[in-house]
Order: structure tokens, then sequence, then C-alpha cells
């Protein structure tokens, strides 16, 4: 079982801060924008410095939902190769180690194709997880 990182300051949630002023880079685009979000009246979300829709759009789900794609390798009985698998969609950071523990236990054996769907529905999420590569 891999254990959460206990001080990966990767995973620690902006909008537990007690600062107001947060920086975050936009991963929407090439241009990497340096998004300021803060706290306006009434706690709206307040953004500055995107340079395009994207922008703001990523900034504001980094405050309030944060999703990173997943991928990992998965021990796969009878073989000495392990399988690259992925996520259908980005998880949620909140259920990020749950999610490769809980892939990590999955019970593989060959043959497996690329495109092959491992998991349904991930933790409930709805997201599937698939194989990347034949084995």
């Amino acid at each position: 079982m891999i254990q959460r990182p206990q001080d990966d300051s990767k995973f620690q949630d902006p909008t537990k801060s007690s600062d107001t002023l947060t920086t975050v880079t936009c991963t929407g685009c090439p241009m990497g924008c340096q998004v300021t979000v803060s706290r306006g009246p009434g706690s709206d979300w307040l953004f500055n410095g995107a340079q395009c829709p994207r922008g703001e759009h990523h900034a504001r789900q980094e405050m309030t939902n944060p999703v990173r794609p997943l991928t990992t390798l998965v021990p796969v009985r009878g073989s000495k190769i392990p399988l690259c698998a992925k996520t259908s969609e980005p998880v949620p950071k909140s259920l990020f180690w749950d999610a490769i523990n809980h892939i990590h236990q999955l019970d593989l054996a060959c043959p497996i194709h690329i495109g092959d769907i491992l998991v349904e529905n991930l933790l409930g999420t709805g997201i599937a997880v698939i194989a990347t590569r034949n084995l």
C-alpha cells in the first residue's frame, strides 16, 4: 500500500490557507499564466493575470475542486512487466492516493489489451481506469 506523503507541498489545499492571496500556474495552455486568486466581497473568488479564459477556469477549478491526471504501473499476475494504466479523466486530489491504492490492489492476469477497461467506476467517481499497453 502506498502512503500519502506526510509533507508534500504539491498536495497542500490552497483553500485552507490563512493567506488571502494565492498564485496558481495555469496548465490549460502553453502560456502558463500566473493567476492570482484572492477573496473578494462576500467571499467570492477574484482572479487576475489570466491571459485567456482557460486561465480563470483552471484557477477556479484549482481552488474549488482540484483534479490531477493519474497514470501508474500495475503489477500483473504471471508477468514480470507491470501494466501501464491511466484514468479516463483527472481524479480529484482528495481521492488521489486512495485511487492509486485501489488500482494497485487489482488482481490482473494476461492477456490485457490496450484500451481494456480495468475499473469502470473508480471509487464511485464514474472515472474508468484504462490499460495503455498490451500484455
